[in-house]
């Protein structure tokens, strides 16, 4: 019996291929149940021309993304392929899983991204978000066009285990760490330039690379400037070796974002399986993360500046039983029991 083949959207960027190894193993792990589509990554000009292409020739679609779409080159030339695309998919009477990350794409909403939005909702079998908060809004969206919001569900983000395990996060020096691709809706600017932060006296430490000139000049300007705070801002993509000393060393790993698109974090996930203490706002997925033990969450200001100055409080029990329930092997058998799911 032939295996099915399934589509994972988006492909690979013309530009960098993916930005993060999300997709990377999540096509490695389906490739147990299913034969999986553009396996080796190759780099795709257009996703709207991809996901055209691609709605011929699959069995199963799994989405993400597709919405940020209408923010690309060609935005509109996009958009007409993309919703042609879903309009084939349909008429091959195929079926289609909708990954919901964030509730709206990080550089906004327009028209052409709440329709392909609200198309994938109303074409999709089953939807997974990564928080809870995206479950909610999910299902709310699900309802609001006469579906049944029981198909939505919430799942963790998949946990890569390092090699030789999950770190002991016993040996602590006073550095706060903030890593990953410096992006505006992470606040890291806001965060730099807050006063109490920088009359906080407290060791900073930020490496991640920033693709955008003016955004990094600022941030420079900010830690350069007299503070009690010490600022130590590397702009530089740092390898998961370095990241993952850094990371169990550092007293806890801030991630002060800014409230509105963010829903799940990758950067979250692998700071607890590289052994970090994570404290991140009240939002989204570092709130399922509170409820697991293994992320501490802030309401204020105040609230997030007596946390940092707190020591670690995630043990390494609890770190460990949430890696090991929250694997990537886990999330893709779950997948492919949705596509099987009669329901």
């Amino acid at each position: 019996m032939r295996r099915k083949r399934i589509y994972v959207a988006p492909s690979a960027n013309r530009k960098q291929g993916y930005s993060n190894r999300y997709f990377i193993l999540l096509k490695k792990e389906l490739a147990e149940y299913f034969d999986v589509l553009e396996s080796d990554n190759r780099r795709r000009f257009s996703q709207g021309y991809a996901l055209l292409v691609n709605s011929f020739k699959a069995d199963c679609f799994l989405l993400s993304f597709v919405e940020t779409i209408a923010f690309h080159k060609l935005p509109f030339l996009q958009y007409l392929l993309a919703m042609a695309a879903m309009w084939v998919m349909k008429l091959r009477g195929k079926e289609i899983v909708f990954i919901f990350h964030n509730p709206v794409p990080h550089k906004g909403e327009n028209w052409m991204s709440e329709s392909l939005t609200n198309r994938q909702i109303k074409l999709s079998k089953a939807i997974v978000a990564h928080s809870g908060q995206a479950a909610t809004l999910a299902r709310e969206l699900v309802s609001a066009q006469g579906g049944d919001p029981s198909i939505v569900r919430y799942v963790c983000h998949p946990v890569l285990v390092p090699e030789g395990g999950v770190p002991s996060a016993k040996e602590k020096n006073n550095e706060v760490l903030i890593w990953g691709n410096i992006l505006p809706y992470k606040g890291i600017l806001e965060f730099v330039s807050c006063p109490a932060v920088r009359d906080a006296g407290l060791n900073v430490r930020i490496v991640g690379k920033c693709g955008d000139p003016d955004l990094s000049s600022r941030i420079m300007a900010a830690v350069s400037s007299p503070s009690a705070t010490s600022f130590c801002f590397e702009n530089r993509s740092a390898g998961f070796d370095e990241l993952s000393f850094l990371i169990a060393r550092s007293r806890s790993v801030v991630f002060p974002y800014l409230p509105g698109s963010v829903s799940s974090s990758g950067v979250l996930i692998d700071t607890v399986a590289m052994g970090g203490d994570p404290i991140g706002p009240a939002l989204g997925a570092f709130l399922d993360l509170e409820k697991e033990g293994v992320c501490s969450v802030y309401h204020s200001e105040d609230e997030m500046l007596s946390l940092l100055k707190s020591p670690p409080r995630i043990e390494d029990e609890q770190r460990n039983r949430f890696v090991e329930s929250n694997s990537w092997s886990a999330f893709a058998k779950l997948i492919r029991d949705l596509f099987q799911d009669s329901k």
